[in-house]
This record gives C-alpha cells, structure tokens and sequence, in this order.
C-alpha cells in the first residue's frame, strides 16, 4: 500500500532523544523482570546474542526509520486501531539484557531501536494475522524477523525452517496481543523509507 510523502511519519519522530526521554507511546512492555524473561528474541538464530551492555553507553536513541514508515501506514490503514500493545524502545527489563527493543545499533553517537510490537485490534482494523502474512507474504529484505501468535518467521533459514517459514515460538510471551518486527542492523535496511507492501486492509483474514 503506498500512501503520499506527507503522510509519512513527521522528522520529529526521527529525530534523536535523550535516553532518559522515552514517550509513552514509544515504551515497549509486557516482559517479566524474571532471569528468564521474555526478551522478543530468536530462540533459533545462528548470530550471537547482542549484550545488553552494547545499549548502555548511549546517550540518545532514535527509532529506524523503516518501522517508523511502516507505523505511519499501519495508521493510515487503520487510523482508529488500538496501540495499547504498541512500542519501540524497551522498559527497564529490555535495557537490563540483549533485546532489539534496545537501541544497540550505532548510528554515530545515537543508538537506533530496530524492534517495533504492534497491536493486534482486529475490531479497529489491525490484525495480528492479516499484517503478519502482508510481511511474510512481501518478504521485505529489511525484516530480521517477524513473531506473532506463539510463532516466528526468520528472512533466513533458521532452526530447521526455511526463510520465512513459520515455527513455534518458545518465549514465554505468546504474543498474540501484538506482532513483534525486527529489521535488520545495516543503515541501508533500518534506514530505509521505502514503502512497505501493504494490503489496504488489515482487517482479519476470511479464515482466522
């Protein structure tokens, strides 16, 4: 789905803020402070682990600017969609170990956060599935990969399933209030503006 330039998100929510400076809007939550917590992970991936002190020394963060597009025409297609589950950078929990809700990408001196959740509000125009299969379906090259409904789907072979196949997810969070999106670490993928391929409905599939 395309939608006008002017509709896209505005420069202020691209702009850089002080680590201390975290909107409401942005928190992404739902994690237990347990040893073992839920972190949004790939149980799966082959890549280490990033450490949670590589986030510590930043002073200011910002959100990549591709999951900033895709919020701007999620919001275009469902403009009265529930965001209670929505969010960006982690709580305390996420900064305390490695998550992508981090901002551990450096982009000069500025941290970058290439996680995004989205509320899964089928009565408002966003579900879960319906968004989940637009990705999977588009194979976007910026998506690390994509967890929704106690399953996660890798851009590369991973744990026996194949690019994009789905397989169970094993975090204790079954995220099946919102769709968790990771993008890859690179300034050309997380930096992207390019339009997401979108339907111009999110509504549920005939199916769910």
């Amino acid at each position: 789905m395309m939608i006008d330039e002017q509709e896209l998100f505005p420069a202020s929510e691209a702009a850089p803020r002080l680590r201390s400076d975290i909107p409401e809007s942005e928190l992404a939550t739902e994690i237990g402070k347990e040893p073992d917590a839920d972190l949004h992970g790939d149980p799966d991936d082959p890549e280490p682990e990033r450490s949670a002190t590589e986030a510590a020394g930043v002073s200011n963060w910002r959100v990549a600017k591709c999951l900033l597009t895709l919020r701007a025409q999620i919001n275009h297609i469902a403009p009265s969609r529930n965001k209670k589950s929505d969010g960006t950078i982690g709580d305390p929990s996420h900064q305390s170990r490695a998550s992508d809700h981090n901002p551990w990408v450096r982009d000069g001196v500025n941290g970058v956060v290439t996680a995004m959740d989205v509320t899964h509000s089928p009565d408002q125009g966003c579900d879960g599935s319906a968004l989940a299969a637009a990705i999977r379906d588009a194979k976007d090259p910026r998506v690390k990969y994509i967890i929704w409904n106690r399953r996660i789907a890798n851009a590369s072979p991973v744990g026996g399933a194949p690019a994009w196949g789905w397989r169970t997810y094993t975090g204790s969070n079954p995220h099946n209030h919102h769709i968790h999106i990771s993008v890859k670490p690179e300034k050309a993928s997380y930096d992207s503006e390019a339009a997401w391929t979108l339907p111009s409905s999110l509504g549920p599939l005939p199916d769910a």
